[in-house]
């Protein structure tokens, strides 16, 4: 089902709450002083390019929720997973903050969602509801 924008709720808060996440993720090599790492630069250019498109349809996507979710995990092992976790605290609590914030706000839509929640009305041939 696809929603009208402005008719969502509490829930249109939450792209807007990823896209803000995934920005200031994306300039923190900068911002926090270990742009000299080209692996740290290179992924969290790379996270913003992958992951900033999904973020706008977490509302609307159950599969969105649950790829922002995984993103975070991604996010939290990075730092380690691509070496650049001693080039100081900067480094690794920026993505370890960003990805622990993103995997919450992807549990929560994919909460809001409902898409874990078994349907028990029966659909008619005109796709409505008795």
């Amino acid at each position: 089902m696809i929603r009208r924008p402005g008719h969502g709720g509490a829930r249109d808060v939450l792209p807007a709450a990823v896209v803000t996440v995934i920005m200031l993720v994306t300039v923190s090599p900068w911002a926090l002083g270990f742009s000299a790492s080209h692996a740290a630069v290179a992924e969290h250019i790379a996270f913003a390019m992958g992951f900033g498109p999904i973020a706008v349809l977490i509302s609307a996507l159950p599969a969105a929720a649950i790829s922002i979710g995984l993103a975070g995990g991604w996010l939290v092992a990075s730092p380690w997973a691509l070496g650049y976790a001693s080039v100081g605290v900067g480094a690794w609590s920026a993505d370890l903050v960003g990805g622990v914030i993103l995997v919450a706000l992807g549990a929560a839509a994919w909460r809001a969602s409902g898409a874990s929640r078994p349907v028990d009305a029966p659909v008619t041939m005109n796709g409505s509801r008795p």
